[in-house]
């Protein structure tokens, strides 16, 4: 268990609140956190990305049966923007398993609302989104962390820029995306069935 003094939220939503102001954004060209150009052609993308992703994912039924088994309630904090990629990828799973069994409390927040918050969960000293806290819903103890990316999928990454040192941003993002489709949802459901498991047993044993 992680122990921290933890700032306060500002301005958290519901997973359905956030889906219905990503759309609204891109129909309005805006977007969340810093107005570029950049980020509101990616908030754009990801409200289609979103919506696609969030009626074709499937959990798996070893990530049900873990899910079934948990008897404690644990709160979830999923730090994001609209503009990220891998968050458009990853949170309507993190959403399909937090819905399916009434003991996950979801919630969502902007990481540049919120830079207090965000520091205190940096991946490698960078404000790296999403990142998922995990807490104990009585007292707010940190009980894991989870992000920006599932740990495979990372791991393809960390290769091919290792492979190709010169490769542009927008051709990596391309085959990041491309990866993500290519593994529907597979790596995230799968390290959430460890993870799940882990933080169900810390809980209980508090």
């Amino acid at each position: 268990m992680i122990t921290k003094v933890l700032p306060q939220l500002k301005n958290t939503c519901s997973y359905s609140a956030f889906k219905d102001l990503l759309v609204n954004w891109a129909k309005n060209k805006e977007t969340s956190g810093e107005q570029t150009a950049d980020h509101i052609e990616a908030t754009h993308i990801n409200a289609q990305r979103l919506k696609r992703i969030d009626k074709q994912v499937e959990l798996c039924d070893d990530l049900k049966i873990v899910l079934s088994g948990m008897n404690k309630k644990l709160n979830w904090v999923l730090i994001t923007e609209s503009w990220c990629g891998d968050s458009a990828q990853c949170t309507p799973v993190l959403a399909k398993i937090a819905e399916y069994h009434n003991t996950i409390n979801l919630k969502l927040i902007f990481r540049d609302e919120n830079p207090d918050y965000m520091d205190a969960f940096l991946t490698n000293g960078n404000r790296a989104i999403p990142k998922l806290i995990c807490l104990t819903a009585d007292n707010d103890q940190v009980i894991g962390l989870w992000g920006p990316r599932p740990e495979a999928i990372q791991r393809m990454a960390i290769e091919y820029k290792k492979n190709n040192p010169d490769v542009s941003h927008e051709e990596f993002v391309t085959n990041l995306h491309l990866w993500y489709a290519r593994d529907k949802t597979n790596a995230v459901q799968q390290e959430f069935i460890l993870l799940l498991r882990k933080w169900n047993a810390a809980n209980n044993s508090k």
